[in-house]
């Protein structure tokens, strides 16, 4: 197994969350290899280890009758069934979707094993291809600020839920990772944590309350401890940012880690991230 199939506490934090670009989304995740970067960071150095991570955390808080229908918005690499594959009910009937036909590929493929029937789709969350009142349950893990028009994302979700059923958005708080924000900005001079302003704890609060009759925030405890400086440059490169950074500024940066990391036995960085529960 993969460190993150064995650690499932995740949160990816794209820089690209506050492009507005479709193609430059749609590049970004043409497969899953930036993604996977990302993610193998958080599923080895997350220091909340209970079982199953944040995703067996986010499951837990869903509400849906044992006959659900459910659908997932930005599946990813379907690490949120992979986690949770033995607690399906069997009578759920789960579509899942993203708008990179590449990284639907890739959620065919890691479903394929779990004994239960999927259904896929590539849709874009501001046009659901749904008649309304079609789900029990949507459940978008980071994904919602990749959407340039989020209200607009917003409503079509509440118009495909069953009155009285919930989105599940999970997202960052304004905190996250200010650390790792704080020394990409030293060594490379742009700012990387900006996923929050777009939709986040606090400003995807905002966002659903217009549109749902009740949102509630809860929070998941974690941080990170990184104990070797090379996965966080791998993290750094596989996002657009990290590309355009020089040589020299990624050495200097690594450089940084090493130093701090022989000094105090780990870099640390704050985690904010949790799970707002909209009530259609």
């Amino acid at each position: 197994m993969t460190d993150f199939e064995t650690s499932c506490t995740i949160v990816v934090m794209p820089d690209d969350a506050t492009i507005d670009s479709r193609a430059a989304i749609r590049e970004q995740y043409k497969t899953p290899v930036n993604f996977n970067a990302r993610v193998r960071l958080h599923g080895r150095f997350s220091t909340n280890k209970v079982s199953g991570g944040m995703f067996s955390w986010i499951f837990d808080q869903i509400q849906a009758p044992p006959n659900a229908r459910v659908l997932e918005l930005g599946s990813g690499t379907a690490l949120f069934w992979r986690a949770n594959q033995n607690r399906i009910p069997p009578g759920w009937r789960i579509t899942l979707s993203d708008f990179s036909a590449g990284m639907l590929a890739d959620v065919r493929a890691n479903v394929a094993a779990i004994p239960h029937a999927f259904s896929f789709m590539q849709i874009d969350a501001q046009a659901l291809p749904f008649d309304d009142h079609s789900f029990d349950a949507v459940v978008a893990n980071h994904m919602l600020y990749h959407v340039p028009d989020k209200p607009r994302a917003l409503r079509e979700i509440r118009r495909v839920l069953v009155p009285g059923a919930r989105c599940y958005a999970a997202t960052m708080g304004r905190s996250n990772m200010r650390e790792f924000t704080a020394m990409t900005q030293r060594f490379i001079g742009i700012s990387m944590g900006r996923a929050a302003e777009q939709f986040g704890l606090e400003t995807g609060f905002d966002y659903i309350r217009p549109v749902f009759s009740k949102v509630e925030v809860r929070r998941f405890d974690d941080a990170l401890e990184v104990t070797e400086a090379q996965p966080l440059i791998d993290y750094i490169e596989s996002t657009r940012i990290g590309r355009n950074a020089t040589a020299d500024q990624k050495a200097a940066l690594k450089e940084y880690a090493e130093a701090e990391i022989r000094a105090r036995g780990s870099l640390h960085f704050t985690k904010d991230t949790g799970i707002l529960i909209a009530t259609a």
